[in-house]
């Protein structure tokens, strides 16, 4: 029997040297989708947007839910009852009650579209298509499908899976009880080394899939799944890949987010000003508003302290960890001069040159400084840190005439491989490889090399160090904590800080406050995401993890 399938066709996608050029109807019918490949491709760019383009992956998108300040390394200015990501730290419930970070039920109503392309494809629909043209359509299905398993079984450990390819599920399989973890891992492993098989090097169309994608993927998979030989594996395919010039660490760490095609970008996700983001509004100075006339943009998430001091400084020649102590005791005489070059392409700081004027991060500045207070309210919108986030902000926006953004998100690019193989490396003892790939990271951005640790515990410092300064705001950060067993150590019972400025004269006086009113709360429980409520009930086989039942 044909498969009928209809979906919705959304305009193209992707920033590409070569586009698409159709205007194409609403829907598709059986027999318009499967007549070319052209065709076929709008169903296909509609799941690259249900997937990609949303929210819980592609950060920008969802800017009042950046993961990052679930971890240490941002801090939202809305008070308490007004952000997820505030109200996160205040409970041992919240998970339970409001589990902000999970996509369960999108995520499965998004496989069901996945499987229903593949059980087409095998029901004989595409056979008018050319062999390879198909094959290549059916890697993208299989990567998308294994990344949305991939995202849950990193939130919920074991999962269901639903992957029967002749038919989707039907009332007889409602009932379905949850894979073992390590059986998620070995489906989604597997699936991105089927999609590896299938995807080309590269395409006419950039944005797509590939297959330095797949093999990317499935090392961070596999270092997730503990599988450090695997991880190696795949990793060092991407590694060849690279030596046959289709990937590099750029020279210019600030061309990654400001170039969209340039050869360290893996996994990009692009926008056109119709189909854009509001990331900019969100996370822009505050004072752009002054510039703009435009009511409440910017100031609402900030980089902590714990985040802008991860960066080091050089002193005299030599490169060394930053401390404010250093600037009361004046042996540092100006903390925002001589760091490394990742902080000025990540964090804007006081002083910073800001499309045509000097940011005035300090009480009574244009930008100003905001006191965090559980109390506040919508319309204090400043930074609450005396920073303000630079990577993924666009320098063209005009808010008088178009409040959405352009600028791409990463998902993954060739720096992130090269982490990948350190830890991996080091978690099989062998430190003289992890560290030569940490210290490849650190060269690019002109940093000299880190001395060689001995054991896992002095490398994780280091790792976690330069996964901040480099991957930070790209959405690592917190299921870093988790996956290393470390989140609860690092995040109960803290607080993060910022800088408040004060100017007197021409001079500044920088005092490190509290971002936090209260310490935050980060039980063990919170290392693996409860099965939704509405699912435990309406499948009574898929069973709710001890630590969280009766919660």
């Amino acid at each position: 029997m044909k498969k009928i399938i209809t979906t919705c066709i959304f305009a193209v996608l992707f920033l590409l040297p070569s586009c698409l050029d159709v205007d194409p109807p609403g829907r598709y019918g059986d027999d318009q989708v499967w007549e070319s490949s052209r065709n076929l491709d709008f169903n296909i760019k509609s799941f690259y947007y249900d997937v990609l383009h949303h929210g819980y992956v592609s950060e920008i998108s969802s800017p009042s839910i950046l993961t990052d300040a679930f971890g240490d390394l941002l801090k939202y200015t809305r008070y308490q009852d007004g952000n997820s990501a505030n109200r996160f730290f205040s409970t041992t419930n919240f998970m339970s009650e409001e589990n902000t970070l999970s996509p369960w039920s999108d995520w499965y109503t998004r496989i069901k579209k996945l499987n229903d392309f593949l059980i087409a494809v095998n029901e004989g629909n595409g056979n008018k298509l050319d062999p390879e043209e198909l094959n290549q359509r059916v890697g993208e299905v299989r990567f998308l499908r294994a990344f949305l398993y991939q995202d849950l079984t990193i939130r919920h450990g074991g999962v269901v899976l639903r992957v029967n390819e002749t038919r989707l599920d039907g009332p007889d399989e409602a009932q379905k009880a949850r894979s073992t973890k390590e059986e998620c891992w070995d489906f989604i492993i597997d699936e991105y080394e089927k999609s590896a098989g299938l995807l080309p090097e590269n395409w006419s169309e950039y944005g797509r899939l590939t297959k330095g994608a797949a093999w990317g993927m499935m090392a961070r998979a596999a270092l997730y799944a503990g599988r450090w030989d695997k991880a190696i594996e795949a990793a060092g395919k991407v590694e060849e890949l690279a030596a046959d010039g289709y990937y590099e660490l750029l020279e210019d760490y600030g061309k990654i987010f400001t170039v969209p095609d340039n050869k360290e970008l893996i996994i990009p996700v692009y926008y056109s000003l119709n189909n854009g983001h509001a990331f900019d509004q969100t996370a822009c100075p505050s004072g752009d508003q002054s510039v703009f006339g435009t009511i409440y943009i910017g100031g609402l998430v900030s980089p902590t302290d714990e985040f802008a001091g991860s960066y080091d400084i050089k002193v005299n020649g030599i490169w060394r960890t930053f401390n404010w102590d250093d600037v009361k005791n004046g042996s540092i005489a100006d903390p925002w001069a001589d760091r490394d070059i990742r902080f000025y392409h990540t964090i804007l700081h006081n002083g910073a040159e800001w499309r045509g004027r000097e940011l005035e991060l300090y009480v009574n500045g244009a930008d100003g400084f905001l006191q965090y207070s559980e109390t506040g309210n919508e319309s204090m919108r400043k930074s609450v840190t005396g920073y303000v986030i630079r990577k993924f902000l666009s320098t063209d926006v005009d808010y008088q005439s178009v409040n959405k953004s352009k600028e791409y998100w990463i998902e993954m690019r060739y720096a992130e491989i090269l982490l990948i193989l350190s830890e991996a490396h080091a978690r099989k003892g062998d430190m003289s490889a992890a560290y030569e790939y940490l210290n490849k990271i650190r060269r690019r951005a002109q940093l000299s090399d880190l001395s060689q640790k001995p054991n896992w515990e002095g490398y994780l410092n280091d790792l976690q160090k330069e996964r901040i300064c480099e991957l930070g705001l790209e959405g690592h950060r917190f299921w870093d904590l988790r996956r290393w067993g470390i989140a609860t150590d690092v995040l109960n019972g803290s607080r993060t800080h910022g800088i408040k400025i004060t100017k007197n004269g021409n001079n500044f006086s920088y005092e490190r406050v509290d971002a936090d009113e209260k310490d935050r709360v980060f039980p063990e429980k919170y290392n693996i995401f409860p099965i939704p409520s509405t699912e435990v009930r309406r499948n009574i086989l898929c069973t709710q993890d001890d630590i969280w039942k009766n919660s």
